[in-house]
């Protein structure tokens, strides 16, 4: 018998029972649906991290105070300076841009609007380190930093909140946490990664924050740019040397610091979506052997109905092989129009959820669609095996008896 005709008396076996069937590729359609979501749903989240990660670029280096942990309870090893800020700036050879960074709330008032924003004390550096672009006005200079002057640079988000009247902010003085601060400059909009609105910040000259806001000399974190992507080691070397000596450290002793890059923070970020997307798969393929056992469980009916079918085959010269193929192909037809309606639901589920969440991008995984046709052959085949064995070794005799 030819196999396109094994094809046909296969699909015409599995439509003379059109509810058994649907029933039976039940748990392969919700097994294949369910992993091309979650495998989809990886490789969009990926694609959002690395476009939020690209906008701040791989060569971003953090430098931060490193916390001590004893008896439960957590301490601050070395806090950060201005001093190591500027042995930084002035020593490391391979930095492009360094700028300290001291963060606060602020409360902030203009008329009779009010708003709560992050006040961030930074350099004129932070356009480098954050990619920030001016929308309007001009961002505080090295003389403002020295006199630790009252201005700022706001998002938009807090020109939105502050000025719902359409007035240009620029010139325009509000108060912050009830110290007047000069409005000179405007941020261009930045997408939300995350879910965080990066356009509701103030920025202001990090003495002026330092001096009038927090009142200490302490730094939250020193953020770097190296000269390039190639550079990123060396950098990191001259950092930590730099750091070691403000800090009064060997070489050996135990940093009282730590040190950063984005493009770490990105592939460790990578390795732990990965992990969970595989669990998550995994947990969905469980419905997958749910569904296999299912198609053993139908074709093992089928051929107990078709018993006096099959004995009739074989009296008249049918071999083992063509009863065989016969149950094994109806068995893995099952299993692939079962997989390709789980692949037809899984992306149309997945471009819904991508369309109500319009930050997540829609990216297909292609690996997804491989793998599940060939995780839906395999099941078809093994199991269909058994009950196509069973049918090819019956007695034709008995089979004929069969009632």
């Amino acid at each position: 018998m030819r196999f396109l005709d094994i094809i046909k008396l296969a699909l015409r076996a599995l439509l003379r029972n059109k509810t058994r069937t649907l029933l039976t590729m039940l748990g392969i359609i919700i097994g294949i649906s369910s992993v091309i979501i979650m495998m989809s749903l990886g490789s969009s989240l990926t694609s959002y991290m690395q476009k939020g990660f690209s906008s701040i670029g791989g060569n971003i280096i953090a430098v931060r105070p490193e916390w001590n942990r004893d008896g439960g309870m957590w301490s601050l090893m070395h806090s950060l300076e201005q001093n190591d800020y500027e042995a930084i700036k002035s020593q490391c050879r391979h930095l492009a841009a360094v700028t300290p960074s001291v963060t606060t709330g602020a409360a902030l008032v203009f008329g009779n609007n009010s708003h709560s924003a992050m006040l961030e004390g930074e350099s004129t550096d932070v356009l480098i380190t954050s990619n920030l672009k001016m929308s309007k006005g001009t961002m505080f200079d090295a003389d403002d930093i020295a006199s630790s002057a009252k201005v700022c640079v706001l998002g938009v988000t807090v020109v939105e909140k502050l000025f719902t009247q359409g007035e240009n902010p620029i010139g325009q003085t509000i108060r912050c946490n009830d110290i007047p601060m000069l409005v000179i400059g405007v941020l261009e909009p930045l997408d939300k990664f995350m879910g965080i609105d990066i356009n509701d910040r103030i920025l202001a000259p990090y003495t002026t924050v330092m001096k009038r806001f927090t009142g200490t000399n302490d730094i939250d974190e020193i953020d770097c740019v190296s000269r390039s992507l190639s550079d990123n080691e060396i950098a990191v070397a001259e950092i930590d040397r730099v750091m070691r000596v403000a800090h009064g450290l060997a070489p050996d002793d135990k940093p009282d610091f730590s040190i950063e890059l984005s493009q770490d923070v990105m592939k460790q970020l990578n390795d732990i979506l990965g992990i969970v997307v595989m669990v998550l798969s995994l947990i969905a393929g469980i419905s997958l052997v749910v569904g296999g056992v299912g198609i053993m469980n139908i074709m093992y009916v089928t051929v107990t109905e078709r018993t006096r079918e099959i004995g009739l085959r074989k009296a008249i010269g049918a071999r083992k092989r063509s009863i065989m193929s016969q149950f094994l192909v109806e068995s893995v037809v099952l299993s692939l129009v079962g997989g390709l309606i789980g692949i037809l639901t899984g992306m149309g589920l997945y471009g819904l959820a991508t369309a109500i969440i319009p930050e997540m991008p829609f990216v297909l995984n292609v690996n997804a669609l491989i793998v599940s046709f060939g995780v839906c052959t395999l099941i078809g085949i093994f199991f269909g095996w058994y009950p196509s064995r069973k049918a090819a070794n019956l007695d034709p005799i008995q089979a004929i008896r069969y009632e």
